[in-house]
């Protein structure tokens, strides 16, 4: 008798946890009947997953985070024991990265979710009684994902998706579309904070989130220190990995990852909310010309007390001539904001001959009333000196702090990979204009970027107001 009151109490405590997540009472009755008790943490993904079937509600959903949170089976019961039971007939396409079958991977997981529920094995995967199932694919490196495309799923699980590039992932999401009536195609994410589609997955899903601007998307963050079934000796090892896979893996650190240029890059401590400058304060920018690829201006000043460095304002925008450019910047710098000096990378005042002129880029800016002035452009150097300002101060806050509007710089400095030929570079394959751009407004500025005696601090920009 007290052991089924115990266990009637779990049941009434979950369910008063699912309605405050918003998960409907259907939803709850059919995870109760199968014998699937969701995780707290899971509960708003199972919310969100409902919320899909609502005109304008998310279609594509990220759970992400530490490794060990129980991702893998809160995604296998909201396909299988929700969508899969109220829509008859439904395709649904589960995939992820194995080294060996993903029928033999996925098996024990399988067989643990739907142990209450009617269901037959297939060679491709688990089929039940309405006619609704679920494809087991996997993949071993992106080639096979080919052989799923221009395939119709009304859903996707997607696991690791981050071990996607972005090409991979956009022509998958070519493969989602449905014709059974109610119902909206949705993709769920799962993944961990690594891989080579890590900047893409991001962008998609995290900065949404952490800006509170979501759309057609939702991301929830979950943890392996939430899992109370994991074993010991798992949670030991996740507890005891170093550097940045320990960031990715253990803490779930989406700015960290192994092979990131700038380890030291922390979006909570970095980035900050845009504040009034002060007029006194010194202002200049750095720019980075491109048309193919995107150009881009940092504007950047300093407070002169603690000589801490805020990028706060950039522009950004691929296919503008050269004169679209200047204009761009002019008109994004207020008429009353005095610039002391614009850096560019020394590659804009090489001559060349087009329509019978000879010019350089440095000249159309300066035709625009944007003078510039040649930065440092030595990558080792410069790099050493990015590494520098995002370490502390004095004061204990790191000595370069980025506005939020500088999605660009936030997003590529959080990035951006090393060079795999040279350790002390990032690599140029990557996209990294914002990142050259703020290097180069960084010219003067002492790699130390510290207090310093007053005698140094009347050469930190020399060149007078522009």
């Amino acid at each position: 008798m007290a052991t089924t009151i115990k266990a009637d109490n779990e049941i009434e405590r979950m369910a008063a946890m699912a309605r405050e997540a918003g998960m409907p009472r259907d939803q709850v009755e059919r995870f109760t009947q199968a014998g699937y008790i969701p995780l707290p943490q899971m509960m708003a993904f199972h919310a969100a997953a409902r919320l899909a079937d609502r005109s304008g509600g998310p279609v594509e959903i990220g759970l992400g985070g530490s490794r060990g949170p129980g991702k893998s089976y809160a995604s296998m019961a909201q396909v299988g024991l929700d969508d899969c039971q109220r829509v008859a007939g439904l395709k649904v396409l589960f995939l992820r990265k194995v080294m060996k079958s993903a029928a033999e991977s996925m098996d024990d997981l399988t067989r643990q979710v739907f142990r209450y529920v009617p269901h037959s094995f297939t060679a491709q995967g688990v089929e039940f009684g309405n006619g609704s199932r679920i494809l087991i694919g996997g993949y071993k490196d992106e080639r096979d994902i080919d052989k799923y495309l221009g395939i119709e799923y009304d859903a996707i699980v997607q696991e690791e998706s981050t071990q996607l590039t972005e090409d991979k992932d956009e022509k998958l999401r070519g493969s989602l579309r449905s014709t059974k009536p109610g119902w909206r195609p949705r993709r769920y994410h799962t993944t961990n904070a690594d891989g080579v589609g890590l900047a893409w997955f991001k962008k998609k899903f995290v900065t949404p989130a952490r800006e509170g601007r979501e759309t057609l998307t939702r991301f929830f963050d979950v943890t392996f220190r939430n899992n109370p079934f994991l074993n010991v000796e798992y949670t030991d090892w996740l507890e005891g990995l170093k550097g940045p896979l320990g960031k990715a893996w253990r803490d779930a650190d989406w700015d960290a990852f192994a092979g990131m240029a700038f380890p030291m890059w922390n979006y909570e401590r970095h980035v900050v909310k845009p504040f009034d400058i002060p007029e006194s304060w010194v202002k200049w920018r750095g720019v980075d010309e491109g048309f193919a690829a995107p150009f881009c201006c940092i504007w950047l000043t300093r407070n002169p007390d603690t000589k801490r460095l805020y990028a706060y304002r950039e522009a950004y925008a691929a296919e503008r001539t050269l004169i679209q450019q200047a204009q761009m910047i002019k008109d994004m710098t207020p008429p009353m904001e005095k610039i002391a000096i614009t850096y560019a990378d020394p590659a804009m005042w090489q001559r060349k001959n087009a329509q019978g002129r000879v010019f350089s880029s440095a000249d159309e800016y300066a035709s625009q009333g944007v003078t510039l002035t040649q930065a440092d452009n030595n990558r080792i150097s410069r790099k050493r000196k990015f590494d520098s300002i995002l370490s502390d101060g004095l004061d204990g806050e790191p000595m370069l702090q980025v506005f939020e509007n500088c999605t660009n710089l936030i997003e590529q400095v959080s990035t951006l990979p090393r060079d795999p030929n040279n350790p002390e570079d990032v690599d140029t394959n990557a996209e990294d204009h914002a990142y050259d751009a703020a290097c180069y407004g960084l010219t003067n500025v002492p790699a130390q970027s510290r207090p310093e005696p007053k005698r140094q601090q009347v050469d930190l920009l020399a060149g007078g107001w522009r």
